[in-house]
């Protein structure tokens, strides 16, 4: 007969969030490395890691093949705040939207393979306590990794700042890489909350390539989980990067593609595709905005053609006055479509289930 103390352990054990996400993506970066190892086969792909901002972004992905998913500081300050990446957002709108997130994947999963999300965790939110708290907090939300960033608080997207990037000492930045270690050790040892740590360096833009280097090298030491620098300049500078550490430790390659200018045409050539991230002997290959600047043209296509006067002789096919037409409704979903998405479907027969009337 059990004893009230081992029922006590076996109902706290029982109320654990599942570590299925940090164990997908150790499986997913392992078969990476292993893929990697073959000398008559070619370098994989690195895995495509969209950014997503909410809930439905997150779906969207999900259900359209993503293996992995980056919940965005960036993506969350603009959608959720209308707020600049630069240190605005709160923990706790943070861990609010990512226990969205992850609810919201799990769901477009269904039965098939857990999708990770990696959560931003930006500088850690403050001291050793604050990083404490982003780490178990997020862990307890379901993030499969969390990032970890050596920039000063309030931080500011990187790749915004540029050179403006203000980011601390490098013993600092260790410290704080060590916090977010001990942090997941208990996350795991005490909740049972799996998580991987992101180490990531913003310096290079500030400090030069070789203290970007240095310091991934110093989190590889450290036992960071996943390393990357933010903001190199060549291809050149990320293979050098690459070769600096073991070939087995997992790294991220982080790129925004800059769009097209209205009446522009530009291609972003030089934005690595999976395959040449992969070649260079990175795992993972980071766009953490593509899907918000996708999101905020489609928004501001529609604005535009909605609002434009009915009367407006701008376009020989346009209605304006609040319809869409010609070729402004390519913006258009069906609406079948958007009830689909946002899961009708499975309410609804969950519901015919129940004879439930209030």
């Amino acid at each position: 007969m059990p004893t009230t103390e081992a029922l006590q352990l076996q109902a706290q054990q029982a109320r654990r969030p599942s570590s299925a996400g940090a164990s997908q993506l150790r499986n997913l970066l392992s078969d990476q490395h292993l893929s990697r190892q073959s000398t008559t086969e070619p370098s994989p792909p690195a895995i495509v890691l969209p950014g997503v901002h909410d809930a439905l972004s997150s779906k969207i992905f999900a259900a359209s093949g993503a293996q992995v998913l980056f919940l965005s500081g960036f993506g969350v300050s603009a959608t959720k705040l209308g707020e600049p990446d630069a240190g605005i957002l709160t923990l706790s709108e943070m861990e609010s939207v990512a226990r969205h997130v992850i609810g919201a994947v799990d769901k477009a999963a269904g039965t098939k393979a857990t999708i990770p999300v990696i959560v931003d965790g930006d500088t850690g939110f403050g001291g050793p306590s604050n990083i404490r708290r982003t780490i178990r907090g997020l862990a307890s939300a379901g993030a499969a990794a969390i990032t970890i960033e050596d920039q000063v608080f309030p931080k500011r997207c990187t790749i915004a700042a540029g050179s403006g990037v203000r980011v601390v000492p490098r013993e600092q930045s260790l410290e704080r890489i060590k916090c977010a270690l001990g942090a997941r050790d208990e996350a795991r040892d005490l909740n049972g909350n799996d998580v991987l740590i992101v180490a990531r360096t913003d310096c290079r833009a500030a400090l030069g390539l070789e203290e970007a280097i240095a310091r991934c090298k110093a989190y590889e030491e450290l036992g960071a989980d996943v390393v990357y620098a933010e903001n190199l300049q060549s291809k050149e500078e990320y293979v050098r990067l690459r070769s600096e550490l073991r070939s087995d430790m997992p790294m991220m390659l982080a790129q925004v593609q800059q769009g097209s200018a209205k009446g522009a045409s530009d291609n972003d050539d030089s934005v690595f595709d999976a395959q040449e991230i992969g070649d260079m002997g990175y795992s993972l290959a980071l766009f953490g905005v593509t899907g918000l600047q996708s999101y905020v043209h489609a928004l501001q296509q529609s604005a535009e053609g909605m609002l434009r006067p009915s009367a407006s002789p701008a376009k020989s096919d346009g209605k304006g006055g609040g319809v869409l037409s010609g070729n402004d409704t390519e913006l258009l979903c069906s609406f079948v479509t958007l009830k689909d998405i946002v899961g009708f479907p499975e309410v609804d027969d969950f519901e015919s289930k129940y004879n439930v009337d209030l």
